[in-house]
């Protein structure tokens, strides 16, 4: 007769237990949303070799790397003519 009483009490547990953990979600806060900002500048770089371009927002960098002095300069910005 105990054993049945212990079970039934057990079920009763986990039911509760599984209840719970349905309802849970209920009582969390809300997801928070990251701020608008504005559109990120559209960048597009290529190279070969020593020199690269870089294409920012219609204005073209040009970049050297040089290997004697290990360093990188840069050129620009020039703006591109619109069509």
């Amino acid at each position: 007769m105990s054993n049945s009483k212990s079970l039934k009490s057990l079920l009763a547990v986990v039911a509760i237990l599984l209840i719970a953990n349905l309802v849970r979600p209920l009582w969390s806060p809300g997801t928070a949303h990251a701020q608008n900002d504005d559109a990120a500048p559209s960048v597009a770089i290529t190279g070969a070799g020593m020199s690269a371009w870089i294409l920012k927002d219609g204005n073209v960098y040009y970049a050297i790397y040089e290997k004697q002095y290990e360093s990188i300069r840069i050129y620009g910005p020039e703006e591109l003519p619109e069509e």
